[in-house]
């Protein structure tokens, strides 16, 4: 059995290698059926917002150019001199030149793929990574490589299938170039070479060129290295401290380049702050920085304390559980459900608290240098005024390091127990972070609920659980709340309400063919009307009381359009889509089920099954 092997003296078995590939195999088809919500045929579908960014930074460099059209990033963007920038490294957007050469075919049908070969890559870096600790204590060990590999695979990697993001695959590919670095810093240590210099300045770049604040403590560890070789290759260590000092240049001058500032990333001029006065006050308080060192007890609180999950019988089980508290006088600016490393990353966790006794007592001051520069790249994000679940993925290399260490120097006999222990290690990390990004992906679908509920019914019948009537407080995320009699059917996320069902008081859709008529709705509320206006058609609401409210002329090339009148007073207001576009968004919503329909409006009856089921439970 492969857990019974001994590794040769200084290294590992090719029959490590070969189940490392085996797990890294399985481990990519279980996130790639995970990242296409179980429908792998949607590979290449379009991503959602931020899908293209990317993409849009490419052909940005096709035309010579680092500023990018305004409407790709939106509020993400930042406005300088007039201009619209990314704060992304360019690496990704390089590596997706060669599609953009051919148009705008690929935009936004990247990301997917981009994320699995990226965790793949995490994978692979992390078994060289166990194999350069193996040759660097030159010791026989009865835990293979796999092992690391495993806990790896199972981490919160897993969990970035929830959100196909330029989010998500920034920290996804920023992790696993920051582990080959570490890799390879750790064979430059042992054996000093121009090659070992190479490769790890040039995964260090590579890092710093997808995330700046991970790239950072890559160089770290090589500068850190260098100054431990001094004595042993003068020229080496020159080399790292140079290549350090080449990675603080190209940082620097591409901040100068989009932002004009050598250091800083502007918040003040990031088009959300610009639309948002309470976003611009909290940057204003915290010195105009998206850092400060009073969020601290904050995030390392959070991310480490054990209770950061629920159980609940509702399938997938595990959800997030209550928001960081926080500690301190200064708010947090974004304070999103996040677990932790001691809940989703347990057995890597458990691996590098050894690992670091391990490193420690053995007085390995080359991986305690390198495990120094990984602690650097997670550092901001526990400095950041934001809790994201994605940033622990920030803080993977600096297990990984030590993990690598407890696998290799393992001395105990691989009894039954340690090996149960194992196994229920990787079915705890891979349920919980399957889960988790069940929910990121799935929280909003009507069917997601829908499922949930029927197999809940199913199973244990009775009254549903996390399901409440509609009041004036918004409570945790994930509890679906019934408004009036199925007149709605929400569920809560960030403190406010989503609809996931609304019945016809709240949503009338249909066709509607613009011409002589132009009335959709109308009563005694007030009129609806969908104008044909030069080239393109116009919504206007009319009310019985108060001004009337005229929406953007939208393009219009003849014949039938789809439209969607919401008028919801939980959620949107007034909402009119003409084609899935917005055509009116105004407040005081009217009840529809006191309007009636143009001539020339089509409608099709809105319903709300799950509501009705659910309430039918409900006791």
């Amino acid at each position: 059995m492969w857990w019974r092997r001994r590794a040769a003296g200084g290294d590992l078995t090719d029959r490590d290698a070969r189940w490392a590939r085996r797990v890294t195999i399985v481990a990519a088809v279980v996130f790639l059926f995970a990242v296409c919500k179980w429908r792998p045929w949607d590979l290449f579908d379009r991503a959602g917002f931020s899908g293209d960014f990317y993409d849009a930074q490419a052909h940005a460099f096709l035309r010579l150019r680092l500023d990018v059209p305004a409407a790709i990033p939106g509020p993400e963007g930042f406005l300088i001199g007039g201009k619209t920038y990314l704060y992304y490294g360019p690496l990704l957007a390089l590596a997706r030149l060669p599609f953009a050469v051919f148009g705008h075919w690929a935009d936004g049908r990247l990301v997917r793929l981009s994320l699995v070969a990226g965790y793949v890559v995490l994978l692979t870096a992390t078994f060289h990574l166990v194999r350069q600790a193996a040759r660097s204590v030159v010791a026989r060990a009865a835990l293979p490589g796999t092992v690391v590999v495993t806990a790896m695979a199972v981490s919160p990697a897993l969990f970035l299938t929830g959100w196909v993001s330029v989010y998500h695959e920034t920290e996804m590919w920023a992790a696993a170039l920051c582990i080959a670095a570490a890799a390879q810093a750790l064979r430059l240590w042992r054996e000093p070479s121009r090659a070992a210099l190479l490769w790890a300045s040039g995964f260090a770049l590579a890092t710093l060129l997808t995330r700046a604040t991970v790239g950072i403590g890559a160089f770290v560890a090589i500068a850190g290295v260098g100054l431990l070789v001094l004595r042993r290759d003068r020229r080496i260590a020159i080399g790292a401290l140079a290549a350090a000092a080449i990675g603080a240049l190209v940082h620097v001058g591409l901040n100068e380049a989009k932002f004009g500032t050598l250091f800083d990333l502007p918040a003040d001029r990031q088009l959300l702050t610009l639309q948002s006065p309470t976003r611009a006050a909290w940057f204003a308080g915290n010195g105009g920085s998206f850092f400060s060192p009073r969020f601290l007890p904050t995030t390392i609180v959070q991310y480490l304390r054990p209770d950061t999950i629920r159980l609940e019988r509702l399938l997938p089980v595990v959800r997030y559980g209550p928001l960081a508290h926080v500690f301190g006088s200064y708010p947090l600016e974004s304070n999103t459900a996040s677990s932790s490393l001691t809940a989703s990353a347990t057995l890597l966790l458990v691996m590098a608290i050894v690992g670091v006794v391990v490193l420690i007592r053995r007085r390995l001051w080359g991986p305690l240098v390198v495990l120094g520069g990984m602690i650097v790249a997670a550092i901001p994000s526990f400095l950041i005024g934001f809790t994201a679940n994605r940033y622990l993925v920030d803080m993977l290399p600096a297990l990984a390091v030590p993990a690598a260490f407890a696998a290799v120097t393992w001395r105990s006999p691989a009894r039954r127990w340690i090996r149960v222990l194992f196994v229920v290690g990787v079915v705890w990390g891979a349920w919980v972070n399957l889960a988790l990004a069940t929910w990121t992906q799935q929280l909003k679908s009507p069917g997601f609920t829908a499922w949930r509920y029927e197999i809940d019914d199913a199973l244990f019948g009775g009254s549903p659980q996390s399901v409440v009537r509609l009041g004036p407080t918004v409570p945790r995320d994930g509890v679906v709340g019934i408004d009036g009699q199925c007149t709605g059917l929400y569920i809560a996320e960030q403190g406010r309400w989503v609809a996931l069902e609304r019945s016809p008081a709240r949503r009338v859709g249909g066709t509607f063919t613009p011409g002589a008529d132009t009335t959709l709705l109308s009563g005694d509320a007030g009129t609806l009307t969908l104008s044909a206006v030069d080239d393109g058609v116009q919504v206007s609401w009319l009310p019985a009381d108060g001004e009337p409210v005229d929406g953007p002329v939208l393009a219009w090339s003849g014949g039938p359009v789809e439209v969607t009148v919401v008028s919801d007073p939980i959620v949107d207001g007034l909402l009119v889509t003409v084609g899935g576009k917005v055509g009116l968004l105004a407040g005081n919503p009217p009840d529809l089920s006191t309007m009636q329909p143009g001539p020339s409006f089509t409608t099709k009856a809105s319903t709300t099954p799950i509501c009705d089921d659910v309430a039918a439970r409900l006791t």
